[in-house]
C-alpha cells in the first residue's frame, strides 16, 4: 500500500505527537511504503526557517522533516508550484493514499484519504 504525505499532516503529527508510523502499521496488515513529495519538504524546510510565524510551528516544521528521515519514504517530485494541485494529479488513477487533514483537499480527490482521529488512531476513509 502506497501512502502520500501531505504537509499538514507532518506538521499536525509532529504538533500533537502522533506516530502515525506506528499507528498505520498497527492498523494495516500489509506492506506500507511511504510517497513524499519534494515540493512538501521545501515547504517544511521554508516553515522551520521562516520569519513572523510562531516557534511552536517551525519546531513542528524541523520535526517534521525529521520524522521524513527516519521513514525514509520514495522522494517524488510534482512539478507544480501548486503543491495541492500537484498531488492531485500525481495521484489521480493511482491506488495511492492520500494522507492529509486539508478538509479543501479532501473534496477534491477520489482516492482513499487517511486521517487521523482522536490522536490515537488512523483511519482511512
Amino acid at each position: 500500500m502506497k501512502i502520500l504525505l501531505d504537509t499538514n499532516f507532518i506538521l499536525t503529527c509532529a504538533k500533537q505527537k502522533v506516530d502515525f508510523f506506528s499507528l498505520t502499521n498497527e492498523t494495516i496488515d500489509e506492506r506500507t511504503s511511504w510517497i513524499v513529495p519534494s515540493e512538501v519538504l521545501e515547504e517544511l524546510k521554508e516553515l522551520s526557517v521562516r520569519r513572523g510565524i510562531s516557534g511552536a510551528d517551525k519546531d513542528a516544521a524541523k520535526l517534521g522533516l525529521e520524522i521524513v528521515k527516519l521513514i525514509n519514504p520514495d522522494i517524488i517530485s510534482i512539478k507544480n508550484k501548486n503543491v495541492d494541485q500537484g498531488i492531485i494529479d500525481y495521484i489521480k488513477g493511482k491506488d495511492i493514499i492520500l494522507a492529509t487533514l486539508d478538509k479543501e483537499l479532501k473534496k477534491k480527490v477520489k482516492n482513499r484519504v487517511m486521517i487521523i482521529k482522536n490522536v490515537r488512531r488512523i483511519e482511512i476513509i
